[in-house]
């Protein structure tokens, strides 16, 4: 095993003539990066430029089940209770099914647990409270799979239960009344449908069921779209129909909460994007559940009372601001407590906030290239966040440790787990065996991949536009990355606070030249050679009213012409 915090740069392979052309009515940077994403002919290059995959709720073998329970609590005027999870996607999926079905004239009580006292899925002593209240119904969404037992006790309270979760199942399926979930049958063809996704297409069924028109479901889409980029799930497919039309309504600027953190964000509601949800958005949704109560997000959401929307807008603001500085102090104390050799990465800490390890545990793999493990140890339990590689499954390696765990779920790349004090170090001991059966052969260095080299002055006037074609851009469908090598470098500055960064104006061998930002990369500024080599993406500047090309320097490396 190499240990190196060097990039490698993969480079994609051009594409062969006879996909070529099959796409020539496209540029030939376009025909590029569409073979790179899997686009090998015009059928798909269509469906995947206009957004049109919408395929029918019914696939879902227990959807008809479900929305005919639905629509019998509403008739019955029996109170409904959506139970969600603490994230952006719970949060949007809980407020998405709610309004849909306040809509129908059905009794909704939207639920979010506390992360802090009642943790991740369904919990008795929420269902409790439910049941005291006279909920008949409970909806699940983006969570509930792995619950039996809570759901089984949800039944003997006298519930009707329905579980809309993404997540992938253990092998004890909950029985229940409905599942829609897309692990679970074969016949529904999208795999990758976030919680919200599975909200939105079961509001899809509850239109359809009543004779009523299936795009009434879209008035909901600017909440989709939000849960579906902060979910990470990949943007192919029906999630690009999802995001695109979504992010369209958010710029019609209807749902006042989402209009007025987007202000408090310095955002331009005008070129509103998917990344703007990613770095802006998601992250100050997120800050109501890590440091006080996912509510506040909710109720952002879901307001109609724009003085109340500014209010909460600000307060979510205030918030990812100290989410910030206590993430960068507990990440240092992390990065005290870890052997960076060592090939899972493991913190805990008491004085550990519950609600930041994950983004502490997505910064050390992200810096490191290992899987990492911060948790926060309470009087009797110590739960965890995880973040993992490509190479390495966590939630697998999990799953081979399910006898010590309270609780776990997850993805492959990111879970969560609880485990009794008394045997966490039992645990450590055998994840860490498990990460070096896994990876002690691999030679783990994080990879860059580029989807084209291309020499600076052959870069086209109208790049931009087509780029857009990418658009919504995310998981599985990244910006368009591009190399270029023997770089000439006109200027370079060290800036920021901590003069962390670099810009630069770059040239190539002819006359264009280019301004460029390398974030992180302010270390180069004292020994950047005269020519270099770069991964880069191409983006909008606004500034002074103007827009400019600007390349974002990912790496940076001395050039060997």
């Amino acid at each position: 095993m190499v240990l190196s915090n060097e990039k490698e740069w993969v480079i994609k392979e051009p594409i062969p003539m006879v996909i070529q052309e099959e796409l020539n009515e496209y540029p030939k940077i376009v025909q590029q990066l569409l073979y790179n994403r899997g686009i090998l002919n015009q059928e798909q290059a269509k469906e995947y430029l206009t957004h049109t995959i919408n395929h029918d709720p019914f696939l879902f073998s227990q959807m008809d089940r479900a929305v005919e329970i639905i629509l019998q609590k509403i008739k019955n005027n029996e109170k409904i209770a959506v139970y969600g999870d603490y994230d952006v996607d719970g949060i949007t999926a809980t407020a998405l099914l709610s309004q849909v079905l306040v809509s129908q004239q059905a009794d909704v009580w939207p639920y979010i647990p506390n992360r802090f006292d009642e943790g991740y899925g369904v919990n008795t002593n929420a269902l409790d409270s439910l049941a005291e209240a006279g909920v008949k119904l409970l909806i699940t969404v983006d969570c509930g799979i792995r619950s039996p037992e809570e759901l089984n006790y949800a039944k003997k309270l006298g519930m009707q239960v329905i579980i809309t979760d993404h997540h992938a199942p253990s092998e004890v399926i909950p029985n229940v009344d409905a599942i829609i979930c897309q692990h679970l049958n074969d016949l529904y063809p999208d795999k990758f449908l976030s919680g919200v996704g599975l909200a939105y297409k079961l509001a899809q069924a509850i239109f359809l069921k009543q004779g009523k028109a299936i795009e009434l479901a879209d008035e909901w889409l600017d909440l989709a779209a939000l849960g579906t980029v902060a979910d990470v799930v990949p943007l192919m497919g029906e999630n690009r129909r999802i995001v695109k039309i979504g992010l369209s309504r958010i710029r019609l600027a209807k749902r006042l909460g989402l209009s007025a953190l987007i202000r408090a964000s310095n955002l331009r509601l005008g070129e509103f994007s998917s990344t703007n949800i990613s770095f802006g958005i998601a992250p100050r949704l997120n800050a109501a559940g890590r440091l006080e109560t996912p509510q506040l997000a909710l109720d952002l959401l879901m307001t109609e009372d724009i003085n109340q929307a500014a209010v909460l807008a600000q307060r979510l603001d205030d918030l990812n601001r100290e989410r910030q500085k206590i993430t960068r102090d507990m990440q240092v104390k992390a990065e005290e407590m870890i052997n960076p050799e060592n090939l899972l990465l493991f913190a805990v800490d008491p004085d550990f906030s519950s609600g930041l390890v994950g983004l502490v545990a997505a910064k050390l793999t992200e810096f490191y290239y290992r899987p990492s493990i911060i948790a926060y140890q309470g009087e009797k339990y110590t739960r965890a966040s995880c973040r993992s590689i490509q190479e390495f499954n966590i939630t697998q390696a999990l799953d081979e440790c399910e006898d010590l765990l309270v609780q776990h779920g997850g993805h492959a790349m990111a879970a969560g787990f609880t485990v009794e004090n008394d045997k966490l170090d039992i645990l450590k001991q055998k994840l860490i065996k498990i990460a070096y059966r896994e990876l002690s052969k691999i030679d783990l260095r994080p990879v860059i991949s580029a989807d084209m080299v291309i020499p600076l002055e052959e870069i086209p006037a109208d790049i931009l536009p087509q780029l857009d074609h990418l658009e919504p851009i995310g998981s599985e469908n990244p910006q368009a990355v591009f190399v270029s090598k023997g770089v000439q470098v006109v200027r370079s500055k060290a800036v920021g606070k901590d003069e962390s960064h670099l810009k630069l104006t770059l040239k190539g061998n002819q006359s264009s030249v280019y301004d460029a930002i390398a974030f992180h990369h302010g270390h180069w500024s004292k020994v950047l050679p005269k020519n270099i080599d770069i991964v880069y993406t191409i983006e909008r500047n606004f500034f002074n009213g103007n827009i400019y090309t600007q390349l974002n320097i990912r790496d940076i490396k001395s050039s060997k012409n």
